[in-house]
Order: C-alpha cells, then sequence, then structure tokens
C-alpha cells in the first residue's frame, strides 16, 4: 500500500468534516427527543382517559400546553446533564443512566411548575403515566439511533482513524472500550509497539502495525487523526517527541497515565496552585442505595416469580422431554464478602457420568465437552436458562444487577484489585453480561467491566443495564 501525505489544509478539512457529522447527529437527537416527549405527553393524556380513576377530564386543549412547554425544558435539561456530548460510551450504558436522571429531573421541574401555576388545573396523572412513556420512547429511539450510528461507522462514514502507542493491556483496554461505544466514531486501526513479544497477551484484531519509531509512515498509510499513548514504560522524553509528532502533523493525540495497577476508575485528579495531582477516590458511603437495592431485588424478584411462573414450567417439562437428568443444575460459585453459594439454572448440558458440567481440573486434561440438545442451546444462547436465578436473589446470594458471579478456583487467584469484585453481590446480569466480550472472552478476563459498575454504583445505572439487558435479550430473539 502507498503512503498517503495529507497537508495540513487536508487534515483541516477531515476534521471539520467529522465536526460537521456530529453537529448533525447532536441536531437529530435534540429533534427526536423533542417529539418523543410529545408522543409521551400525548400518550400520557390518552392512557388518563382510557384507564379513568376519577370522571373529571381534563379537555385536550387546555392539556396541550405541556405539550409545547415540556419538550423545550426537556431538550435543556438533556442538555445539562450532558446527553447531546458525542463521547458516550460503555455500550450505551453511561447513555441510558443518564435518560433515566434527566426524565427524573425533567418531570420534577414539571410538577412544580404545574403545582405553582393555577391559571389552569394540568393532570398530574396524565403527566405521570407520561414519565414511563416517554423513557421507553426516548430509550428506544437513541437505541435505534445508536445502532444506526454503528452501521454507518463500519461503513467508513464520519469515523475518525486512530492508532494506540501500546498493545499491552492499558491499550486493548482502551481499544475494547472504544469498540463499544460507537457513538464516538473512532475506529482504531491498530497498535504500535517496540516490544511485542514481551506482552503477556498479543492483540490479534486489530493488529500491531509496527514499531512506534515507524509512527510517521503508519500514520499517513491509514488515514490516521487521532493517537493514543497508553504504554506503560514509556519515558518522558520519548512521550513528549510522540506529542511533537502529533502537532506538527496536526493530529490529535491523548496521554493515558498508567498508575502501575490501580484501576482507573478509582483515580480521582485535582490540583494545588495549578500543579495537577492524582490520588484515590475516597470511598462514599452507600448505606442507604443498598438496603433500597435489597429490597426492590425482593420486590421485583417475587413479582418475576409470579409472571415468570408458566414460562419457567414450559422449560423445565421441554428439559425433561429432550433428555435425561435432572431440570436444574447446580453449581457453586462466590458472592458476597467472598462467602460461597450454590447457583440455580436450567440445565442446558446433556448428563455424563452423573454430573451436567466438567471440573476446571477436566478440561485442563482435555475431557470432551458435554454435548446439549438443540433446545437446550436454545435456552443457553437466549439466556432462559438462568431464570432460577431470581431464587438466588430471593436468598440474599444474589441481585438483580451486579458483576457475574465467579468460580472458586478463578477467585482464588484474585489479587487486591481483582477481589473488589467482592464488595457488591453478583448479579443476574450486569455491564459484562450484556457485552459483545461475553461471545469472545472469559469473565475474569473483563475485570474492568466490574470495576467500572462498582465505583459507579446507583439505580440510575442499575435501571440502565436492565434497559440494556432487555435490548439485548429481545435481539437474540429477532
Amino acid at each position: 500500500m502507498g503512503v498517503k501525505s495529507h497537508t495540513p489544509g487536508e487534515w483541516i478539512a477531515m476534521r471539520r468534516s467529522f465536526s460537521s457529522a456530529l453537529n448533525c447527529l447532536a441536531l437529530s437527537l435534540v429533534v427526536a427527543d423533542f417529539v418523543c416527549l410529545q408522543i409521551a405527553l400525548a400518550a400520557g393524556y390518552w392512557l388518563w382517559r382510557a384507564y379513568p380513576w376519577h370522571g373529571n377530564y381534563q379537555p385536550f386543549q387546555v392539556y396541550a400546553v405541556l405539550l409545547w412547554a415540556v419538550p423545550p425544558l426537556g431538550v435543556l435539561v438533556f442538555k445539562s446533564v450532558g446527553l447531546y456530548k458525542s463521547k458516550m460510551g460503555v455500550m450505551g450504558v453511561e447513555e441510558q443512566s443518564l435518560i433515566f436522571k434527566a426524565v427524573w429531573i425533567l418531570y420534577m421541574y414539571t410538577f412544580a411548575l404545574t403545582f405553582f401555576y393555577r391559571e389552569f388545573l394540568f393532570s398530574r396523572l396524565a403527566t405521570f403515566y407520561s414519565v414511563f412513556v416517554a423513557i421507553l420512547l426516548i430509550s428506544t429511539v437513541r437505541y435505534l439511533m445508536r445502532h444506526g450510528i454503528e452501521q454507518l461507522h463500519r461503513r467508513g462514514i464520519a469515523v475518525q482513524n486512530a492508532i494506540i502507542c501500546g498493545a499491552g493491556y492499558h491499550g486493548q483496554r482502551l481499544e475494547r472500550w472504544i469498540r463499544q461505544s460507537p457513538k464516538l466514531g473512532i475506529r482504531v486501526a491498530g497498535y504500535l509497539d517496540d516490544d511485542l513479544e514481551a506482552l503477556h497477551k498479543k492483540p490479534e484484531n486489530p493488529p500491531c502495525l509496527g514499531p512506534i519509531k515507524a509512527l510517521r509512515a503508519i500514520v499517513k498509510e491509514n488515514d490516521v487523526s487521532l493517537i493514543f499513548i497508553a504504554h506503560r514504560r514509556l519515558i518522558e522524553a520519548r512521550v513528549i517527541e510522540i506529542l511533537q509528532i502529533c502537532r506538527n502533523l496536526n493530529i490529535r493525540c491523548w496521554v493515558i497515565p498508567a498508575l502501575f495497577q490501580i484501576h482507573i476508575e478509582s483515580i480521582a485528579l485535582s490540583n494545588i496552585g495549578g500543579i495537577p495531582l492524582v490520588g484515590l477516590r475516597e470511598k462514599t458511603s452507600r448505606s442507604y442505595y443498598r438496603a433500597f437495592k435489597r429490597i426492590l431485588d425482593i420486590l421485583c424478584s417475587l413479582l418475576l416469580c409470579v409472571m415468570l411462573l408458566p414460562l419457567g414450567l414450559a422449560i423445565a417439562l421441554g428439559i425433561k422431554a429432550v433428555s435425561d437428568g435432572p431440570v436444574f443444575f447446580h453449581q457453586k460459585r462466590v458472592g458476597k464478602d467472598g462467602k460461597p453459594f450454590t447457583i440455580i439454572k436450567f440445565r442446558t448440558l446433556l448428563v455424563r457420568h452423573g454430573n451436567a458440567d466438567i471440573s476446571p481440573e477436566l478440561k485442563k486434561e482435555g475431557a470432551a465437552k458435554p454435548s446439549s440438545t438443540p433446545y437446550q442451546q436454545f435456552l443457553r444462547r437466549s439466556g432462559l436458562d438462568e431464570i432460577p436465578q431470581i431464587l438466588n436473589v430471593l436468598r440474599g446470594d444474589m441481585s438483580l444487577v451486579g458483576p457475574r458471579p465467579e468460580m472458586p478456583f478463578i477467585v482464588k487467584r484474585y489479587g487486591p484489585l481483582e477481589r473488589e469484585r467482592l464488595t457488591v453481590r453478583p448479579g443476574i446480569t450486569g455491564l459484562w453480561q450484556i457485552s459483545e466480550d461475553r461471545k469472545r472472552l472469559l469473565i475474569h478476563e473483563n475485570m474492568d467491566y466490574d470495576l467500572y459498575y462498582i465505583e459507579h454504583l446507583g439505580f440510575n445505572l442499575d435501571l440502565a443495564i436492565l434497559t440494556q439487558t432487555l435490548f439485548v435479550v429481545l435481539k437474540r430473539f429477532f
């Protein structure tokens, strides 16, 4: 492939083109949110009339004032929480979490304004109905737009090519987050590394493009407009040299700080007199959150038990019909504070030697993996095999949302950083469970998902993960 050279003017034009695409996206989001809020308010009025709790109806022409007053306020609230920024990441979970936060704030303002505005008596019940419709509509539209944007990026539209200096843990972790965040509009072309053979795990896709000293040629060859430095062993003079090369080439360059084995989510930034300071965040008390979360887990689990009982019975009968052996699969896992418990799932493997699973020791010896019927494979692929874990939630071993429970032999190898996973109850669903990396890598190879969740615990994040789980499950069926 020939080396392409771009003049500074061409680089600026490319960057302006990308910026214009981002502005069009932001405008599209504003219009979509405005329309969704109008539809939600109208739907709230319809629900109020269709399912009356009393006979006092407000004329629609009076209620319609909200259809033009609330959406502009909503756009302002959405902008204030950061929903129109292009740097939304973490598989759309951060965006979904902010949607919940913004809608709560918007309707809190709306209820306050309708309370003090006495010229018309607005129906608060109709407005209350519209809250849930708004969350559903906005979440669905954003999900569809996010996947539409991903398809455009795959075709090379409105994409910035990037390379990462450093193919080690930090570089590969950064690439994984970028890949999981299509709204960033960044495609990592590959890595640069001077000592690839020394890496514990070498990158495969994207590949290593060459040594760091070949930076200039590789940048021009791959039309790179963005560089990340994620190499822990680069000396300060080399980092400054790369920054200067990027400046001369009119390329944006970001340096990812690596503080040995400290997880980036635990780091706090400050300064004294302009001197930057880096430290660890103070651990905040989340006792109220944990207590309320446990209450909600119990209530939601009881509701799900009632709703899913017919489906669970049908699945159990199907398992008995297609294979011999027990309906349920039991396995030891490690929960909060290192406490062991028995996880329950529908059995999706054929029984061999009286057991539906192979121990890690037998896997090392090359034992054959048990086969399963197409019906059981469907249960595993769709996630329906995990329905019995609701019983684990009721018993207090698990939560609806949290890190996946790990097996004891893996927990024995945990270091101080990994043991942070054990400070919260494991969950049926979580960031790792809804990520694309679930298809490629093992749970213990994606520790950053769980550490991110632990550092950002909150009801909005839990609701966002549950919402994303719904989309992921539906995607498996269609």
